[in-house]
């Protein structure tokens, strides 16, 4: 079987897809269909399956292939058109069984979805924190609105006030952005880290807090429970709720996004993110960091517990090899 990435013309892997979400999860699978001994090239003329990975208004299905869409996403509805471009595909792939029942119940996706999780890498390795000074929350990714920045800075507000015991460190990709820093312990970490400095950040930080309403995975708190991070995020939409502390983990309810009142930028979220996500109670949220911090030794204890299955399971060459393996015996 061989394996063709498309790609919009005149573009490549590395531009089309640099330092995003999509771009790391595709050239991990790229690397482990490598590894596993897979036929895989971009934009092959002469491929068996054509499996497109971005958000669907970029994909340009042909039509004497056999065509995958691969789509992580978020909420319960898609924006207009692109159901229309994921039913011109043979099947469609998500990370997510929340995902694949939304696409179907929610979207009008028509072609069958198959779920394909994401992986980690063995440099998210496990480390034993101690607690030796001032306790810092690290949050990533504030740049994207339902990641939940101003949930994290309330319940931490409501939770530890404007004591000197602890911190809140918020890591944004882009530099430049003007944000003003080290406001009674809410600090933001500006800058384009490369994998071994985001781990050694993580590997720095005393507890992971994502009040993200909706993943189409969520890598990233995937990664913090890897290295034995005590993690809060939400268990509605994750695929691995089970590995999750049920102590740190956020309730939450499907719910319409934020009003203008609660949210500054409510219309651009309701225009990316058409339908329900999953809000974050942020009294449950408060309780979380509350407890992290009153029992710390304890949810390290916990979460190093589960590093070596997490590590097992989401191991990217195990999971890709499974997911194209499955697909062959479907052709």
């Amino acid at each position: 079987m061989r394996i063709s990435f498309g790609l919009p013309k005149d573009m490549t892997q590395d531009n089309v897809w640099a330092g995003n979400g999509y771009g790391y999860a595709t050239r991990m699978i790229m690397n482990a269909l490598t590894r596993e001994g897979f036929d895989w090239r971009e934009n092959d003329d002469d491929a068996d399956v054509e499996l497109w990975f971005d958000q669907p208004r970029f994909w340009r299905p042909s039509k004497d292939k056999y065509v995958v869409g691969y789509h992580p996403w978020e909420s319960t509805l898609l924006p207009p058109g692109w159901a229309d471009i994921m039913n011109q595909c043979d099947e469609i792939w998500t990370p997510s069984p929340v995902i694949a029942d939304w696409y179907h119940q929610y979207s009008g996706i028509t072609r069958p979805v198959y779920v394909f999780e994401h992986g980690v890498e063995s440099i998210w390795r496990p480390i034993r924190r101690r607690l030796d000074g001032k306790m810092k929350f690290l949050h990533v990714g504030q740049e994207g609105l339902r990641k939940g920045y101003k949930d994290a800075s309330a319940s931490y507000r409501a939770a530890f006030g404007y004591g000197d015991t602890t911190e809140l460190n918020f890591k944004l990709k882009n530099e430049g952005m003007g944000i003003r820093s080290g406001l009674y312990g809410i600090n933001y970490i500006q800058g384009d880290y490369d994998i071994a400095d985001l781990v050694q950040l993580y590997h720095e930080h005393h507890v992971y807090i994502y009040p993200s309403w909706g993943e189409g995975f969520g890598l990233t708190p995937l990664q913090a429970l890897a290295t034995g991070m005590p993690t809060i995020i939400p268990s509605a939409w994750a695929p691995y709720a089970r590995f999750l502390d049920p102590n740190l983990v956020i309730e939450s309810e499907l719910s319409d996004p934020p009003t203008e009142d609660e949210h500054p930028n409510s219309a651009l979220w309701k225009q990316i993110h058409p339908g329900q996500m999953f809000r974050p109670s942020r009294e449950s949220m408060t309780q979380a960091m509350h407890y992290v911090y009153e029992n710390y030794d304890e949810c390290v204890a916990y979460a190093l517990s589960r590093t070596d299955e997490i590590r097992a399971h989401y191991d990217w060459n195990r999971l890709t090899k499974e997911a194209f393996e499955n697909l062959k015996m479907r052709l």
